[in-house]
């Protein structure tokens, strides 16, 4: 198999670190590809969605803000926080998305609405990446 050693960090953990296929991220300007042997790149990314394939599989993670480097070496992400689809808890997702439509609806003002939005955004994003995880598993069952 052709690939690149992608590492993806957080300021708790190392997330991920292996050899894959492709990468696709939540850049700045758009969203952007990274395959074997791509030029040398950096660019800003915003919270979303990476997928990951890797030995055919595909893999997808929620991402906070960060940055995307792509050497000869490797590819590396460092975000604010990577949770792989099966870290994340659907009921915390629901609640964290509740507060936040909430506070929202209440009209909240200045810092806290910026972290309301904040939280929403993080909560859709988790939502987004265990949906893909069921259509994935039910796929696999049929």
């Amino acid at each position: 198999m052709s690939g690149f050693l992608l590492e993806i960090i957080t300021p708790e953990r190392i997330a991920f670190s292996e050899k894959v296929e492709m990468l696709t991220a939540p850049a700045s300007e758009g969203e952007v590809g990274i395959l074997p042997h791509h030029e040398a790149y950096f660019t800003l990314l915003k919270e979303g969605e990476l997928k990951i394939l890797n030995n055919n599989e595909e893999i997808f993670l929620s991402i906070g803000g960060g940055f995307l480097e792509v050497t000869a070496l490797k590819t590396t992400v460092l975000v604010s926080k990577a949770v792989n689809a099966e870290e994340i808890n659907e009921e915390e997702v629901k609640k964290a998305r509740e507060a936040a439509e909430r506070a929202i609806k209440e009209g909240v003002k200045g810092e806290d609405l910026l972290t309301a939005q904040r939280l929403l955004r993080s909560s859709l994003i988790d939502y987004k990446v265990l949906q893909r995880r069921r259509a994935r598993t039910k796929s696999r069952t049929i």
